[in-house]
């Protein structure tokens, strides 16, 4: 299927940022008008869920969470065994250990407890998973960042989501965000994004209902996907008490398995190989309309190579048993690591 791009399709665009573009959707400039999300708005359901053996600390957590809710201090004290743990020290192991346990979540009043939930069908999850290709829709996220590491306090400046279904680009949502803290020179260099540009902004908490709409009942998409996923996670569960659950699609493994002949899978790289102009790069909503514009072509290249489904992508992208067996356990992201930059 030949991928259409957003030359030919009405593609609604939504902004919470006065200074870029007015949000249809509220009719209000800024963060005006905008209601403090309830927690049953912000629940994210998950596309396709994935059951993945949980850690001895995991399940420790879990077990401990049996008995009720939790404050960080006493459970992490009890999971990792660290007696008169500090409390900032307490909460980011929290954080970090359950980042993408969506059986987990942190409640209004800071604790942490179990959620309690009807589990998929697996008839459900075969179904979705035999799905065409052509039949998914797809979201392609690109945040931009106070840093490399949402558990060392670093925060979202921007974010984009965009919705990509029956092979074109249907939707853009994308706005400023106030991240509450300064923002580095070097970031601001990098993505020019200042603090006058972000300081009327609304916050994540503002914007976190409508975040939750873009990705819900979407394939979560990005160009270094576990970046995008850990902050964008982070954020609703620190603001919103909820966790992000479903699977991802990373265009970057995606690209190793469809076009090996390309030495570098950045996203320039991509995007120069396919013709594709990004006039925002380091911009969340030129990032992902680039990352979406390759998507569609690496999803003709995948078909082309006789993928059909789901399930077909999985089986191309997942790393080989003896690579999985043999790797190292990688620290949290910092700014070095190179994924701000994709």
């Amino acid at each position: 299927m030949q991928a259409n791009f957003p030359s030919t399709q009405t593609v609604h665009r939504y902004s919470f940022d006065a200074m870029t573009r007015r949000s249809s959707r509220s009719g209000q400039p800024g963060n005006a008008g905008l209601q403090r999300p309830t927690k049953s708005e912000i629940e994210v359901p998950p596309f396709v869920s994935i059951d993945r053996e949980p850690s001895p600390l995991l399940q420790r957590a879990r077990t401990y969470l049996e008995a009720g809710p939790s404050d960080a201090v006493p459970l992490i004290e009890h999971v990792c065994r660290l007696p008169g743990a500090p409390r900032a020290v307490a909460e980011q192991l929290a954080m970090a250990l359950f980042i993408e346990s969506p059986d987990v979540r942190r409640e209004t009043d800071g604790r942490w407890s179990l959620v309690r939930e009807v589990a998929l069908p697996a008839s459900a999850k075969r179904e979705t998973s035999t799905r065409s290709l052509d039949t998914l829709s797809y979201v392609v996220v690109d945040v931009e960042t106070t840093g490399g590491s949402p558990f060392g306090g670093d925060r979202i400046t921007e974010f984009c989501a965009v919705t990509v279904s029956n092979g074109a680009i249907v939707d853009v949502f994308e706005t400023l965000i106030n991240p509450q803290r300064p923002i580095p020179a070097a970031v601001t260099r990098l993505t020019r994004i200042t603090w006058d540009m972000v300081r009327s902004a609304p916050t994540i908490r503002d914007v976190a209902a409508r975040i939750a709409e873009a990705l819900r009942g979407h394939l979560f998409v990005a160009h270094n996907a576990a970046f995008d996923w850990r902050f964008v996670s982070s954020e609703l569960s620190r603001f919103a008490g909820q966790q992000l659950a479903g699977e991802r699609l990373c265009t970057v493994k995606l690209a190793r398995a469809v076009v090996p002949n390309i030495r570098r899978r950045s996203l320039d790289s991509l995007s120069y190989f396919y013709g594709i102009e990004n006039h925002a790069r380091h911009r969340a909503g030129g990032d992902a309309l680039a990352t979406a514009k390759v998507l569609l072509r690496l999803l003709d290249a995948a078909r082309d190579r006789g993928c059909e489904t789901l399930e077909d992508l999985r089986m191309i992208t997942r790393p080989p048993a003896s690579r999985r067996k043999g790797r190292r356990r990688r620290r949290l992201p910092g700014w070095s690591d190179g994924e701000m930059t994709a």
